[in-house]
């Protein structure tokens, strides 16, 4: 095991070995790569040495200085230069070096509209390929009624699909020319963080309601209109102890899948946030990154509390955010639930989803051209189609 800190001297490393023996410190000369905003070209050879690479140690020169990126090399997407840079030959003249890469690096602005963009089309398709009663009209009632197991197993569709669309994202970056040498695991980690609005938006979409029981008035044959019509309502339909059938909650089932999944790929993105920015030894980027990390490791117990607050469990209109009166009004107490939900809802959002926006906007200030990654319709179409159908998959059954 090693620990590094920074002195005004150098890099202080002490080795220590598996019996707890340590051989002292050592101070290495350091050097600190500045930080630029991503796409910006820098031509130094000391920050080009990093290019095309995101596992192992971080690189020294002949001379034993060592060279901190401003960013942690777990995390670089970056091309190998078609004419590597040589640290010790130009190290002397920054500036002088020119460093082709294969491609045109996309700035911090289109990285964020990226995620934005592919959020938009996301909320749009999970509207259409999330809803129920929409799957039992189009299949014929085959599919999108209620399952008795469907709930404990589920689940796993729409996690495989989340976590295939990292995988594929990844794949198509590694084997882009000049991405060859990228670790495929390193890159799909890095993006479990991005921005998902999925659980966000499915819980938003979980107080819509379809169908449902109409109350009796005392009159025998108005009452018996509106069993007729509540028969009609509740086709496939879980019938309330009266035998009247009860409101559907249309996007609950792909909001309960979709959670259980988001948390799966939360916990695998806090891990590998966890550990990369903390054995990252350029120590003044580090502080200045730890408040939006340390939001990000905390996500994950975060979405265990939506669970809670927008709860997984329930399916049922016995115990909804709001109740109706004999007269078919919401009552106080109706409007009151509603206005809880909405607060439990952007409290849950932030930590899942707003956290992640505030992370990426201030990475993207730091790694000039470390950070390029290729194919960006590619990325939204595979991260576009996958939410949808892990969300199709979640109201399927």
């Amino acid at each position: 095991m090693t620990w590094n800190f920074l002195t005004p001297r150098g890099i202080v490393i002490i080795w220590e070995s598996s019996s707890g023996s340590s051989s002292g410190p050592r101070t290495y000369p350091f050097e600190v790569v500045p930080k630029a905003p991503a796409g910006q070209r820098d031509s130094r050879p000391e920050f080009s040495i990093y290019l095309g690479v995101n596992t192992g140690p971080y690189n020294t020169t002949e001379n034993g200085t060592l060279i901190l990126p401003p960013i942690p090399i777990e995390w670089i997407v970056a091309p190998r230069p078609t004419n590597p840079p040589s640290i010790t030959t130009n190290s002397s003249s920054p500036g002088t070096s020119v460093v082709d890469l294969p491609i045109q690096c996309p700035t911090r602005s289109e990285n964020l509209r990226l995620f934005g963009l592919t959020n938009l089309i996301v909320a749009l398709l999970i509207v259409f390929t999330a809803c129920r009663p929409l799957i039992r009209i189009t299949t014929g009632g085959i599919l999108g009624g209620p399952g008795k197991w469907s709930k404990y197993y589920i689940w796993l569709i729409s996690m495989a699909l989340t976590i295939g669309s990292n995988a594929l994202v990844s794949r198509l970056i590694v084997t882009t020319p000049g991405y060859e040498h990228l670790s495929m695991l390193n890159v799909f980690a890095l993006y479990s963080s991005r921005p998902r609005i999925n659980q966000v938006w499915t819980g938003f979409l979980r107080v819509l309601r379809y169908g449902g029981r109409k109350w009796g008035t005392g009159n025998k044959k108005t009452e018996l209109g509106e069993e007729i019509e509540n028969k009609k309502a509740g086709e496939g339909l879980i019938p309330e102890e009266d035998d009247h059938v009860e409101t559907e909650w249309i996007y609950t089932d792909s909001y309960v899948a979709t959670s259980v999944a988001e948390f799966v790929i939360q916990l695998v993105s806090a891990i590998f946030i966890g550990i990369t920015w903390r054995r990252f030894p350029n120590q003044p980027i580090r502080e200045h990154m730890e408040d939006y990390y340390n939001y990000m490791l905390a996500a994950p117990a975060m979405s265990l509390v939506g669970w809670l607050l927008i709860p997984i469990w329930r399916k049922r209109n016995r115990g909804g955010w709001d109740r109706t009166d004999i007269s078919g009004r919401t009552d106080v107490s109706g409007r009151t639930g509603v206005f809880v939900f909405v607060l439990f809802l952007g409290f849950s959002g932030f930590f899942t989803y707003g956290v992640a926006w505030r992370y990426w906007a201030e990475f993207l200030l730091l790694p000039g051209s470390l950070w390029c990654p290729p194919k960006f319709v590619e990325q939204a179409a595979v991260w576009s189609s996958f939410s949808a159908l892990s969300a199709f998959f979640g109201a399927l059954l």
